[in-house]
């Protein structure tokens, strides 16, 4: 018996191994994902950004002043400058084997169809894995005290 609980003790310790490396690795897609749809807008690369979107995803920020549809986020890139500057770590839960959230404390600044914003920021998203690709279903930007 006490050979059988061993084994059964390894075995549950190597399972948890294996769940921890594929969560890093999932965290690790997940950030990359951010990380390219960052760079889209940067870059103000609207086919990539929709590539990195849900159809039915929706932004809320202070900037835009309402929630936005990726149509709508689409249409109004032209309008949106701006730079980010991480002030947290982010940090990612994942909700079930197909979505997660990350969530980081930001300072953004820059404009929006010509005024002029500069706030510091609690960013939340919500990301969906479809088709093999993680891609933001939702992104919420909360105004913070400075």
């Amino acid at each position: 018996m006490p050979k059988l609980l061993a084994a059964l003790s390894v075995l549950i310790c190597l399972s948890l191994g294996a769940c921890t490396q594929d969560n890093v690795a999932t965290i690790e897609a997940i950030d990359n994902a951010v990380g390219e749809l960052d760079g889209a807008f940067e870059a103000q690369d609207a086919k990539a950004v929709k590539a990195l979107m849900t159809e039915d995803h929706v932004s809320v920020t202070p900037y835009y002043g309402a929630p936005q549809s990726l149509d709508e986020v689409l249409a109004s890139l032209p309008d949106l400058k701006y730079a980010q500057t991480d002030l947290s770590e982010p940090d990612v839960v994942l909700l079930g084997p197909d979505a997660a959230m990350r969530t980081l404390t930001a300072k953004v600044e820059g404009t929006f169809k010509g005024e002029a914003f500069s706030d510091k920021v609690f960013i939340a998203s919500i990301l969906v894995k479809q088709d093999g690709k993680w891609l933001e279903q939702f992104y919420q930007a909360t105004h913070l005290a400075p």
